[in-house]
């Protein structure tokens, strides 16, 4: 029996599951992990903290750990992080969340305009939703920092040098950078590197998810019980991966991933650009994503804690929601606008807010707009992409609140004429999936 060991960095926790060679689960366990808040715009990772959550991990499946043939992983991004040449960080992880940067956006713009810009790296240089604001915000504010990287990746590089040595970024993360030539697919840009001082040696080599370019260091095996020498398949994105582990590789297929952040991926041979969504690089070659994201989970469990304490959680998720969005899914009247976390796609910083509020709005009102809130930004997108691409007419969906039927009996009703197919565990499966895959090439 072979035995892989997949790993899924989210956030705020990582899930670690065995499979079998079939991609069954034989065991999975979960590790929650604190983002820290500094500020209302700084939101950072201990880099640390999510290592010792892959070594706990461990010892929680030290039953499995010396029958393990490979190890594969996924991770959250943009997650900009400074290296130095050994590979130890020498700052925190700026996660997707942070919107410290909103100077240096404009700075981008001030040299390169918004076509220009999107018209090499597929997206605009959205605070926190690229990774050259970051960069570009610590080398003006703590530049010993940026001179001492030896290199400049995200977190899916990091953890694979510590596991393996080995330097690389594969190309979906390389294009959340807004470094790359996102749109013709061809490496870091001269331009942007060379207008910001940007040196492109500090970059790693791009390279393709899912292949083995190294194996387990005897440090890191002493420390989780795994075997030395097995084999470490490099990781991406972890929307990315959930389209393999969906079942999506075509033009036209799209995913919903519904959790703390609600996330529209759609397939495509033909990167067309809008301001309105990113184009980010797929995992399969010769194709990209359209790619939105807006709170999700978040908002609904802020307005739960603060505003339905004497429920229990269970129930709230279970029996009140399904009741009141069957009994009001029509004529609503108050709106939500869903940035409580900001807004990845806009170049202006945005709060939350509710609308159409009168004396008699109830709590159930604005809990029903929140849920209504949440998929207008992407139902935008979704629009936007049919009137150029034929879709899929079925939309696969996986995340948290995927497992929620009247959450899915939603989605229907905005998503009109569409059908909705539950996947489950996307990116732990699609960690191991392409991992295979790969090898037997």
């Amino acid at each position: 029996m072979q035995y892989i060991l997949s790993l899924d960095f989210g956030t705020s926790s990582l899930k670690a599951s065995i499979l079998n060679e079939r991609l069954e689960t034989i065991k999975s366990i979960k590790e929650e992990y604190q983002f820290e808040v500094l500020n209302d715009d700084k939101i950072e990772l201990n880099p640390d903290e999510l290592f010792k959550a892959f070594v706990k991990c461990s010892h929680m499946l030290n039953d499995f750990m010396p029958k393990v043939d490979m190890l594969v992983y996924d991770t959250f991004s943009p997650s900009v992080i400074f290296m130095d040449a050994s590979g130890d960080y020498l700052y925190p992880v700026i996660t997707h969340l942070d919107r410290r940067s909103l100077n240096q956006s404009n700075e981008i713009l001030k040299y390169f305009g918004e076509d220009r810009y999107q018209e090499i790296t597929g997206v605009l240089p959205f605070a926190g939703g690229v990774s050259l604001t970051s960069i570009l915000w610590i080398k003006e504010n703590i530049p010993e920092v940026f001179s001492k990287a030896y290199k400049i990746a995200h977190f899916n590089t990091y953890f694979y040098r510590k596991l393996t040595g080995f330097w690389g970024i594969d190309h979906v993360n390389a294009s959340m950078t807004g470094i790359y030539e996102t749109v013709k697919d061809s490496g870091w840009s001269d331009d942007i590197c060379e207008t910001f001082g940007i040196n492109k040696g500090k970059l790693p080599d791009v390279i393709y998810a899912g292949n083995v370019y190294g194996h387990l260091l005897k440090s890191i095996s002493e420390l989780t019980g795994l075997k030395e020498g097995i084999p470490v398949a490099f990781g991406t994105n972890d929307a990315a991966i959930s389209q393999i582990g969906a079942g999506n590789s075509n033009s036209g297929d799209i995913l919903n991933i519904s959790g703390s952040s609600e996330i529209l991926s759609i397939i495509t041979d033909r990167p067309i650009l809008d301001k309105k969504y990113y184009i980010r690089k797929a995992v399969s070659p010769g194709k990209w994503q359209i790619f939105s994201i807006v709170t999700g989970g978040f908002a609904i469990e802020w307005f739960r804690k603060e505003f339905f304490r004497e429920i229990d959680k269970d129930k709230f998720y279970g029996d009140y929601l399904e009741k009141l969005i069957k009994k009001n899914c029509k004529n609503i009247e108050v709106e939500f606008s869903p940035y409580l976390t900001g807004d990845r796609h806009s170049l202006i910083k945005k709060r939350g807010s509710f609308s159409g509020l009168t004396l008699s709005t109830t709590r159930d009102d604005m809990l029903l707009s929140i849920l209504y809130g949440i998929h207008k930004p992407i139902l935008e997108v979704f629009n936007l992409a049919s009137s150029f691409l034929k879709l899929n007419n079925t939309i696969k969906i996986t995340g948290g609140l995927s497992s929620n039927p009247s959450i899915v009996d939603l989605k229907r009703n905005i998503f009109k004429n569409y059908n909705f197919q539950v996947v489950n565990d996307c990116s732990i499966i699609g960690n191991a999936k392409l991992a295979l895959q790969s090898i037997k090439k």
